[in-house]
């Protein structure tokens, strides 16, 4: 194989290396993102499940004590008191069973959409564009639905930080695919080396194939101290050397 075809062919490994490589990494930083995602979320909703559960406590001893969930009037104070201690909630709404919303705290009066519907539904969430809700039913002493409790977050605290995530993976992808490609790199320049005991048979050979004159042995340079291999191999062609140069003779006889 001559030096032009040996490093063609270790330009085609080492490309398909390097697409294998950087492929593995960046389907390694998508899918760790996406997975970091959906425990990011998944935190964010168990956080505000806990805010709903202890709204609906409150509610839920107001209906023990036999006061109708709109007749309970220290919720209001109830729902200030949760937005203040939890910054992260951006409103609460409890809703009646039939979707009218009962009282109302944060950013924006609830219109009782957040609760038609899903009332009946021992607790949901949801996520949109705009913000990540959660709802919980509050049932009555015979398990009936009295009432839906429903706690919002604004959605852009967790777009920047999944913005802030991705900036993250993408610089620890490309620092990766980058130290991966000069490693790779690195590996090509070292192995390309030929030794002068493979430069040697290969010449050898060529010249058999050429069908120049085929002397009788064949000289090597000598190996290096710690290459036992290249003494071993030059030992073996040069054993298996007679039959080569008989083979090539009746080859070039059989062509004449």
């Amino acid at each position: 194989m001559g030096r032009r075809q040996t490093y063609g062919l270790a330009g085609r490994i080492g490309t398909a290396m390097v697409v294998v490589s950087l492929t593995t990494i960046a389907l390694a930083c998508v899918l760790s993102y996406f997975r970091f995602e959906e425990t990011f979320t998944s935190l964010a909703v168990q956080r505000l499940q806990l805010t709903a559960q202890e709204v609906a406590r409150v509610l839920q001893a107001g209906l023990d004590l036999g006061l109708p969930v709109e007749s309970q009037e220290t919720i209001p104070d109830v729902l200030r008191q949760q937005l203040a201690d939890h910054g992260d909630v951006a409103s609460i709404t409890i809703g009646s069973c039939e979707g009218q919303v009962l009282f109302h705290e944060g950013l924006r009066a609830g219109d009782g959409r957040d609760v038609i519907g899903r009332v009946f539904k021992p607790s949901w969430s949801s996520r949109d564009a705009d913000r990540l809700s959660v709802g919980l039913r509050v049932s009555d002493a015979l398990g009936g639905c009295a009432a839906g409790v429903v706690i919002s977050r604004t959605a852009e605290p967790l777009r920047l930080a999944m913005a802030s995530v991705a900036r993250r993976y993408a610089v620890f992808g490309a620092a990766a695919g980058a130290a991966t490609l000069l490693a790779i790199i690195a590996a090509a320049l070292l192995f390309s080396q030929t030794r002068p005991t493979i430069t040697r048979i290969d010449d050898d050979l060529d010249d058999l194939l050429d069908g120049e004159e085929a002397r009788e042995g064949a000289d090597f340079p000598a190996v290096a101290a710690g290459q036992q291999w290249e003494a071993e191999l030059a030992e073996a062609y040069v054993a298996a050397r007679p039959t080569l140069v008989r083979i090539a003779r009746q080859h070039q006889q059989v062509s004449s």
